[in-house]
């Protein structure tokens, strides 16, 4: 690792771009830090925020190649904090300018197509760093690394977040949030994919406190895509299941039956954007929700012929992160796992090389000691199992 710093450009000044933009912009790693969006006095405020002379604001419109590419020329990597669907751009403008690149969650079903493209280029993308995917991906290789063989990876996302000023919640991107629910999703087993209907593979799962027992559905994410392929070992099942309560869950519904999210229908469109704009942002809900987050990732396998389960857990209440960090448990989780992967990958603390890949294809022992330095505290748990789960 060499011990110079670093340029970043970062596009995306949300919740969780701002999240990241102040981890960057503490770093004494870090000797530039560009903050980026389509809203550029958002942009100016963030940066103002940040109290730094390192740090510049631009306005950017993240759909045109041509000006990502100008923009991001001559730093050392770019953020992608924007929503995914403007992913292929910034790709695309980062092989351009020969700026490695991470973002924080894919946006189509192979996000890992365009690989070669990146090879030939010499560029370093990551696809999906932030809480889940991302955080989660690194819990499971830190677990699978310590075991002979993988049978299962389970990934449970946690909430409580309750709001006397908003009935419906979306605690980090609304667009991203409602496309990944309402849509079917996949989960492995035996060496294939079985789809899962949306809402569907309902269970109740005993997050840890405060957080406790939660319904949880099967929700369409990265995770279940790249783990199985990553992490071998023979690994059999591999899920992703978030928390929903029931109101959540029929408003998701609504959405869904009235087509309202669905891309091909453009005669939405004009619906879509209107409920987009009346769904609170997740910079608006600092210090107006209440409750925890938890994020859990269970491996469970074999070492030296003996069954185990690895359990790598994190919980944040809303309260303390507001407090602590102007920011909810989500949106902490989510930028801080963006900014510590983004600060190893481009003062190369971790071994990189030229293609696309996911978080987990990283090395994972770096990244706890980082987290937990920023108050993300990561516990590990292991115990023997008598028997594999059926």
């Amino acid at each position: 690792m060499s011990d110079a710093s670093v340029s970043i450009a970062q596009i995306g000044t949300g919740a969780v771009g701002t999240v990241i933009a102040r981890h960057l912009a503490a770093s004494p790693r870090v000797s530039e830090i560009r903050l980026a969006d389509v809203d550029e006095p958002l942009a100016q405020r963030v940066t103002r925020s940040l109290g730094s002379s390192k740090a510049t604001a631009l306005g950017l419109d993240a759909g045109d190649v041509g000006a990502v590419a100008r923009a991001i020329r001559g730093v050392d990597l770019v953020v992608n904090a924007a929503v995914p669907r403007f992913n292929r751009a910034i790709q695309a403008a980062a092989r351009e300018a020969g700026v490695d690149y991470l973002d924080l969650a894919s946006d189509g079903p192979d996000p890992y197509a365009d690989g070669p493209q990146w090879e030939r280029a010499g560029v370093t993308g990551i696809i999906g760093f932030g809480e889940d995917p991302g955080v989660s991906n690194v819990m499971a290789r830190y677990a699978a690394d310590r075991l002979d063989h993988v049978e299962s990876i389970r990934i449970r996302d946690g909430d409580t977040a309750v709001s006397p000023d908003y009935p419906f919640l979306c605690l980090f991107s609304p667009e991203t949030f409602i496309g990944e629910t309402i849509v079917p999703s996949r989960i492995w087993r035996d060496g294939r994919y079985e789809p899962v209907p949306p809402f569907g593979a309902k269970e109740t799962y005993d997050f840890p406190e405060p957080v406790g027992p939660q319904p949880v559905y099967s929700v369409d994410h990265e995770e279940t895509e790249s783990l199985p392929r990553s992490i071998g070992k023979g690994i059999r099942y591999c899920d992703f299941k978030l928390a929903l309560d029931d109101r959540t869950v029929r408003v998701l519904e609504t959405f869904r039956d009235l087509g309202l999210f669905d891309p091909k229908r453009t005669d939405r469109a004009a619906a879509r954007r209107a409920i987009l704009e009346i769904i609170p942002k997740p910079a608006d809900l600092v210090g107006r929700v209440e409750g925890s987050a938890a994020l859990v990732v269970e491996v469970e396998g074999a070492k030296d012929g003996q069954k185990k389960c690895l359990t790598l857990s994190a919980v944040l209440s809303h309260g303390d992160s507001s407090r602590r960090f102007g920011a909810t448990a989500t949106s902490y989780f989510t930028g801080t796992g963006g900014a510590v992967g983004a600060l190893l990958v481009a003062t190369r603390a971790v071994p990189v090389r030229p293609g696309l890949f996911a978080p987990e294809q990283l090395e994972p022992d770096p990244f706890l000691p980082a987290l937990r330095s920023l108050g993300v505290d990561v516990r590990v748990d292991e115990r023997p199992i008598p028997a594999y789960r059926p």
